[in-house]
Order: structure tokens, then C-alpha cells, then sequence
């Protein structure tokens, strides 16, 4: 395990550094509000940076920290010290391109908020126990879709009226149950 590269946390912030949709995969921060002072921290160092073209990083309390900005959502990838930065960096991309893919561009608090059942999948796609599985985000988001439609044609192949018909179909058997 020494050698296999590893992910602390993956965090997905608003632009006032409170949660939509975060992941730990270490005992590193035990509690709850360690966890919320260790986002209060990387929000607040990374404020200031114009992260909104390119993945920037930077070290915090011995972590790594890759982050990028779109719109009002803040992405952040932990590693720790020692790990490769590229690697962080690869994981960060495939996390934002995936969600790009899954909220169709339409990248904001709001849609994420009401996507997020696909952005929580996402994160299980990339990552599992700290260990990274995926960065590829045309994998992640057909994985994430492919999930959350059981099998199903996946959401950038289906019409409108497909959709609709999908949706008609889920919420006639939720009633019906």
C-alpha cells in the first residue's frame, strides 16, 4: 500500500465554504468539527487565488491541496505530503469534468444541489477507501448514469421524451410500492 498513491478527502464547497457534498477517507480528522475547521481552513486560504482556469495547489497543514473554482462551487482533491501532485491533480480533473458531464455544463450551487445523488456517486466512482479508481470523466459520468438509471439508456442518450418517460415510469412504481 506504500506505494499505491492515495486521496485524503475530495470537498465540494459553495463560495461561502459551507458543504454540498464532501468525502473522507481517512481517520485523520475524527470528529465533525475537525473535519468543518480543516474546510473552514482550505476555503479560507484559497480564497483570495484565481483558481477559475487552471487547477491550482497548494500546501496546508502538511496536505496537499489541488483545487479549482467554477462558478460557486469550490473543488478541492487532499493528499498527503508525500504524494504525487500530478496524480491529485488528475483525480480534481476527472471530479470537475465528470460533474461538468452530469449537470450538462450547468455547473452552479443550485444544480448540484439538486443533482446530488449523481455527485455523491461520482465521488464512490473516483475513489474508494482513499484508494483511486477512476479519473477518466467520460467513464465516471456513464458509471454515475448508468447507476442511477438502472441500466438504463444513459442520460445523454435519451430524449426529452425518454426522460419524461423515465421519470413517469420511476415515480408511478415509488406510488404503486
Amino acid at each position: 500500500m506504500e506505494s499505491c498513491p492515495s486521496i485524503k478527502n475530495i470537498l465540494l464547497l459553495d463560495s461561502e465554504g459551507k458543504r454540498v457534498a464532501v468525502k473522507y477517507y481517512t481517520d485523520e480528522w475524527p470528529t465533525l468539527a475537525a473535519k468543518l475547521a480543516f474546510e473552514k481552513s482550505v476555503f479560507t486560504k484559497t480564497l483570495k487565488t484565481n483558481s477559475r482556469t487552471e487547477a491550482e495547489i497548494t500546501i496546508l497543514d502538511g496536505y496537499i491541496v489541488i483545487y479549482k473554482v467554477i462558478q460557486d462551487l469550490h473543488f478541492f482533491v487532499t493528499g498527503g505530503d508525500d504524494e504525487n501532485e500530478l496524480i491529485i491533480a488528475t483525480v480534481l480533473q476527472g471530479f470537475f469534468d465528470a460533474v461538468g458531464i452530469l449537470l450538462r455544463n450547468n455547473v452552479d450551487k443550485m444544480s448540484a444541489l439538486e443533482n446530488l445523488d449523481l455527485i455523491l456517486l461520482c465521488l464512490d466512482e473516483i475513489v474508494d477507501g482513499g484508494i483511486i479508481l477512476e479519473t477518466e470523466a467520460s467513464v465516471i459520468a456513464s458509471k454515475v448514469t448508468a447507476n442511477s438509471l438502472d441500466g438504463s439508456t444513459s442520460l445523454s442518450e435519451q430524449t426529452i421524451s425518454q426522460a419524461l418517460a423515465t421519470a413517469r415510469e420511476h415515480l408511478a412504481r415509488s406510488l404503486l410500492s
